[in-house]
């Protein structure tokens, strides 16, 4: 898969912390995380 498109979000400190623990815990990125979670969304 292509990846063209970015963005920018932006975190607390405490959901920051909570998403890169979490990263690093499954062994993956913290962008891997996102789009892991964006692809279960429901298609439209």
């Amino acid at each position: 898969m292509t990846k063209e498109k970015s963005i920018r979000v932006r975190l607390s400190d405490k959901d920051f912390e909570r998403l890169k623990k979490y990263a690093a815990k499954k062994d993956v990125s913290m962008s891997q995380i996102i789009r892991d979670y964006i692809k279960r969304l429901p298609k439209e």
